[in-house]
């Protein structure tokens, strides 16, 4: 390509070269800047060079349009381009990366549930959310301006009340920061030292045989518990599912002729299959009868009844039937316990309460022990209501 040296980028002979007058494609002034003639315009770049490894890269930063930016003026720019690469920093990403930086943490925490989060099933999702709402204070701050003890005050003020909530929230921050960093929303890394110091009690509650059977002998002849609670209940304890995944069941989840149902966003098992014994087919038969126009098998004005509304009734029935409280997470509890102690295979048990296998099991066993799995569930519906009786 030919050159037009330095001697020549005057005003005139840059006018000469935009017109077509002058003989060459470029022109550049000994110092890598160029001005380049394209089809429709002549343009400024700079030619730069960097060290990668033992090789040196040379690639082309645009300035500008000649037409806006004068000789004079894309010298001062070259010149504060040379400076940014004398001091390590890319040219080519810097204008990027400085629209990065004065974000808010809210819109930081955002971009990472985007880019970080995307595989999360969205029951998953929606707890995560829930979780750092307990951090909505900081949204509004600039996340370059938040410090520890803002994190802190955070974290103080909700672990008393809920020590797993700040335990997750605190874990989830720190991962905030470090992708905040890593994507250079932030220029300086934050150390976070803050310790989760309080203990997380383990949940350790269950219903033995005698309180089993005796949630269930009151549950059925409560006429003040309406139906669809004591069918959700019931069906939590033989299904063993979690709360959640009960709740969002529709009817056209359940095959009731085939004693079937499917639980499309199980926490581990995508479009988990159970096969549910002869009772529960008949307990969702009769709720199928009362309410049969509706979407959700645990139907509330149109909408599935929420996991604080289920949780509520546990409690207080709990209560009222001088069991003591429990939670719908203590019926999976209850159910492997009592039915271990029935000499029940505990890996069928497991699988039963949508567990995935861990180590080497999880690459050889591609089973989910379908018929142990019926099995299990109609001697575990037999023995409540033997416990009943």
């Amino acid at each position: 390509m030919p050159k037009i040296k330095s001697k020549l980028l005057t005003k005139q002979n840059i006018n000469d070269f935009m017109q077509g007058s002058l003989f060459g494609s470029s022109l550049h002034d000994g110092h890598n800047l160029y001005l380049f003639k394209n089809q429709h315009s002549c343009v400024w770049k700079l030619r730069t060079q960097s060290k990668i490894g033992n090789n040196t890269k040379f690639s082309w930063k645009r300035i500008g349009d000649a037409r806006d930016i004068t000789l004079s003026k894309a010298r001062v720019l070259a010149d504060e381009m040379r400076d940014l690469i004398r001091k390590g920093i890319n040219v080519h990403t810097h204008v990027k990366e400085q629209s990065k930086l004065g974000k808010t943490f809210g819109a930081v925490v955002d971009i990472y549930i985007d880019s970080c989060k995307r595989s999360l099933k969205p029951q998953s999702k929606i707890k995560l959310i829930a979780v750092l709402n307990k951090a909505a204070i900081l949204n509004s701050t600039i996340i370059s301006k938040i410090t520890e003890t803002d994190i802190a005050c955070v974290i103080d003020r909700i672990k008393h009340k809920s020590p797993s909530t700040a335990a997750t929230l605190l874990r989830e921050i720190k991962a905030i920061f470090r992708f905040a960093y890593d994507e250079r929303y932030i220029m300086q890394k934050l150390e976070i030292n803050i310790q989760a110091r309080y203990k997380i009690n383990v949940r350790t509650r269950y219903l033995n045989e005698k309180k089993l059977g005796s949630l269930f002998k009151n549950l059925w002849v409560d006429n003040n518990t309406p139906i669809i609670i004591k069918t959700a209940i019931y069906t939590l304890f033989i299904t063993m599912l979690r709360r959640d995944e009960l709740l969002s069941l529709e009817w056209s989840d359940v095959d009731l002729d085939n004693h079937k149902i499917t639980i499309r966003n199980a926490k581990r098992i995508d479009n988990f299959i159970i096969r549910i014994p002869q009772q529960l087919v008949s307990k969702l038969k009769e709720l199928r009868q009362k309410y049969p126009c509706v979407k959700y098998v645990f139907n509330c004005r149109g909408e599935r009844y929420s996991g604080d509304t289920l949780c509520r009734y546990c409690k207080q029935l709990g209560e009222k039937y001088g069991i003591g409280e429990f939670t719908p997470h203590d019926a999976r509890r209850t159910a492997m316990t009592l039915l271990a102690d029935n000499s029940h295979n505990y890996k069928v048990i497991d699988m039963a309460l949508g567990h995935v296998q861990k180590g080497v099991n999880k690459s050889y066993l591609k089973t989910h022990l379908s018929e142990p799995r019926a099995k299990l569930l109609q001697d575990w519906a037999d023995l409540i209501e033997k416990l009943t009786v």
